[in-house]
C-alpha cells in the first residue's frame, strides 16, 4: 500500500513539475490543466484522479512539497547545539535558500494565495509551515503557548518571505531581516501583546487552523 501511495505522489510530483512552466507565466488558475494535458505526458482523467480540485489540489500538493523538502534538508543541519530561537532562523534560511532557484514560482504562488477565494488553503499552508518548524526545531509546549508561538512565528516567517520575494539583492539582506524580526520577540516579555498584534494580520488564525485540520 505504501509503495503505491509512494508510485502516486511520484506521478502528482511529476505533473507539478510540469505545471511550473504555465504557473510562472500566469499564475495558479483553471487553465493549469488544459495546459498539462497539452504537454502529452498526462491525460486529463489522470490527472482528476490525483487532483480532485483541479489547480486548487495542485496548488494543495506543491505546498505540501515544500514542508516535506524542508523536513528532510533540516535532517543535514546539526541543530541539537543550537538555542531554539537559532534554529528557527537556520529553519527558515534553509528553506528559502532550497527555494532559490523557484522565486518566481513562488511570487506567483504567494500572491495566489493572498487571494479571498484561497483563504482557506493559506491559512492551512502558514499553520502548516510555522507548526512543521517549530517541530523540527524540538518545541514541546502545550495549550495556549503551542498557539502563542506559531502565531508570532507566522509573522516572522511572512513578513521574511514577502522581503525576500521582493529583494534580489544580497542574501544577507534577508538574514538580517530575519534577524532583526526575531530580536524584536527575543526583547518583548509579554507574549500576549504579541499575541494581539497578531491577531490583526491573522484573524481567527487558531480557530480556522483547527477548523481545516480535521
Amino acid at each position: 500500500m505504501k509503495k503505491k501511495e509512494n508510485k502516486l505522489n511520484n506521478i502528482r510530483i511529476d505533473i507539478v513539475s510540469v505545471a511550473k512552466e504555465h504557473i510562472i507565466l500566469n499564475g495558479w488558475n483553471d487553465n493549469i490543466v488544459d495546459f498539462i494535458v497539452s504537454k502529452n505526458k498526462f491525460r486529463r482523467e489522470v490527472i482528476l484522479a490525483l487532483f480532485p480540485k483541479g489547480y486548487k489540489s495542485i496548488l494543495e500538493f506543491y505546498l505540501s512539497i515544500l514542508n516535506d523538502r524542508m523536513t528532510k534538508a533540516s535532517q543535514k543541519i546539526n541543530l541539537s547545539r543550537m538555542k531554539t530561537h537559532e534554529r528557527v532562523k537556520e529553519i527558515i534560511l534553509l528553506r528559502l535558500k532550497m527555494n532559490k532557484k523557484d522565486k518566481k514560482l513562488l511570487k506567483k504562488t504567494m500572491f495566489t494565495l493572498m487571494l479571498p477565494q484561497h483563504s482557506k488553503i493559506a491559512t492551512l499552508s502558514l499553520y502548516n509551515i510555522v507548526d512543521q518548524i517549530w517541530f523540527i526545531a524540538g518545541d514541546k509546549s502545550t495549550d495556549f503557548n503551542f498557539y502563542t508561538k506559531r502565531a508570532i512565528l507566522a509573522l516572522i516567517y511572512s513578513s521574511t518571505i514577502f522581503y525576500w520575494l521582493n529583494n534580489d539583492k544580497d542574501f544577507n539582506q534577508t538574514k538580517n531581516f530575519l534577524n532583526k524580526q526575531l530580536e524584536k520577540v527575543s526583547i518583548i516579555p509579554k507574549i500576549k501583546k504579541k499575541l494581539n498584534k497578531a491577531s490583526i494580520f491573522l484573524p481567527n488564525f487558531f480557530n480556522l487552523a483547527k477548523e481545516f485540520k480535521q
